[in-house]
């Protein structure tokens, strides 16, 4: 409504070169093309839905294969939804800043950040829906984790602690068992979370880190699907040498990232002369500054 409604909100995003959709180059080195979303985006969700424990652990908890098949197709609905509601929000968030940028002009320290500053400014003056806001992304991200320790848990229980170690545990000791793994890959997980805060942007990072592992499993997945013949040692040297591979080139990017060309858009700080900035403590997250007209 600030910005003069949808029909503003696109024109100023598209004099910003903010919306692209015919992108086909083929330089490596560009993120965003045709081609990495097309090509990249259906193996990343191959992998993430076909092969990923987190996804297989709840499609064996509906009562038949017809029912998992529905629970895809309803989560690939609100997928899209999700999706494209995310997108319209990054373009209204450009076109609200569109002549102060606050990563540019200094007033958050992380691009992570613009969101949250983005929600604390516009809802500023409502009681209450700053910390709605703050409370469910905390809930969600609590949601994911615990899910994902779960499944972590129950694999290293399955294939390490039964399979490799082979011991034998009851119903009570499995899941006594169980609690103590996923304590313990709790711990793991906070002590990577401050690792990969200083990897740049999260999103980035942690799409490139699940990309490291997932690519060398699926690999796993479609060798015993098309290949049965192979033997468990040849598939295990394939998977380690896909990941040794995966993990070279995600190391050598990050350590020469700052060598490139930046393929950041260029951003306007023109109209921030007139923004007083004070501070304003957003949840854990570093201290930030905030702009009061």
């Amino acid at each position: 409504m600030q910005l003069g409604g949808l029909k503003q909100t696109f024109l100023i995003a598209s004099r910003g070169s903010r919306i692209e959709f015919d992108d086909v180059s083929f330089d490596p080195r560009t993120r965003h093309t045709v081609w990495t979303l097309i090509i990249g985006c259906s193996f990343n969700i191959l992998a993430e839905y076909s092969f990923n424990q987190a996804l297989v652990q709840r499609y064996l908890c509906v009562r038949s294969v017809r029912a998992a098949r529905q629970v895809i197709l309803i989560n690939g609905i609100g997928i899209i939804i999700f999706i494209l509601l995310l997108s319209l929000t990054g373009l209204v968030i450009y076109a609200f800043y569109a002549n102060c940028d606050p990563y540019t002009a200094g007033f958050v320290s992380s691009s992570d950040q613009l969101f949250p500053y983005f929600v604390m400014e516009v809802l500023s003056n409502t009681v209450g829906l700053r910390g709605i806001f703050l409370a469910c992304i905390f809930s969600a991200s609590l949601s994911t984790i615990s899910s994902g320790l779960n499944s972590l848990a129950a694999v290293f229980i399955e294939d390490v602690y039964q399979g490799l170690m082979r011991r034998r545990l009851n119903d009570e000791q499995l899941g006594r068992v169980s609690k103590i793994y996923s304590a313990i890959l709790g711990a793991v997980v906070i002590l990577l979370s401050f690792a990969v805060s200083y990897l740049g942007s999260v999103l980035n990072a942690a799409l490139s880190l699940g990309g490291v592992f997932a690519g060398p499993i699926m690999g796993v997945f479609f060798l015993g699907f098309f290949f049965p013949r192979v033997q468990r040692r040849s598939a295990l040297v394939g998977l380690l040498s896909g990941l040794g591979l995966q993990l070279w080139i995600f190391l050598g990017a990050q350590m020469t990232k700052n060598r490139g060309q930046s393929g950041r858009l260029p951003l306007s700080v023109t109209n921030c002369s007139k923004f007083n900035t004070t501070t304003l403590p957003l949840a854990s997250m570093t201290t930030i500054s905030y702009a009061n007209e």
